[in-house]
């Protein structure tokens, strides 16, 4: 009798214990600030002719902007960053284009400092002609939608990939 009160009190033991912890890598955060609440692209149609409204993918007219980030590391963690990639999403969410930038030797921010940086944006008439039908009305020479910024590198102590604040900063695009 003993030994099944000792039997049924380890079972209840065990099934006491509370769930093991989660383990969390303690690794550099990077946000990504833009100083920009809109930034308007004005991209030229390079084919106009009859029969060809709105601009066109294989088009070669383009616009570029020069936009100031500002990469802040939060965890007061030394890090290095590689690459900094920015994706284009029409108004509805759709990924329409990605690009990034690569930085060989890469950018080293120390823990608890930022470092300021400035990108040129280039739009071309493939991202405008998704931005633009993506809005509703085809080929009106007018589109709305967001640039996502994301940021990729390592922690400089332990080599761990850091984690990334991301930024999204509205755009348009007009003719």
């Amino acid at each position: 009798m003993k030994k099944m009160l000792g039997v049924i009190a380890l079972v209840m033991l065990v099934g006491c214990v509370k769930e093991p912890i989660a383990w969390y890598e303690d690794v550099g955060v990077v946000e990504i600030v833009t100083d920009t609440l809109l930034i308007t692209f004005h991209v030229p149609d390079s084919d106009t002719g009859p029969g060809n409204p709105g601009w066109n993918p294989w088009g070669s007219g383009s616009a570029s902007q020069d936009l100031s980030i500002t990469l802040k590391e939060k965890a007061k963690k030394d890090v290095a960053i590689t690459t900094l990639r920015w994706q284009f999403f029409d108004i509805n969410g759709n990924q329409v284009a990605s690009r990034s930038e690569n930085y060989v030797p890469p950018i080293e921010i120390d823990g608890g400092k930022e470092h300021a940086y400035t990108v040129s944006i280039i739009v071309d008439e493939g991202i405008a002609d998704d931005l633009d039908d993506a809005d509703g009305a085809h080929n009106d020479y007018y589109g709305r939608g967001t640039i996502k910024f994301i940021v990729e590198g390592y922690d400089l102590i332990r080599g761990e990939n850091i984690n990334c604040i991301y930024s999204y900063t509205p755009i348009e695009v007009r003719k």
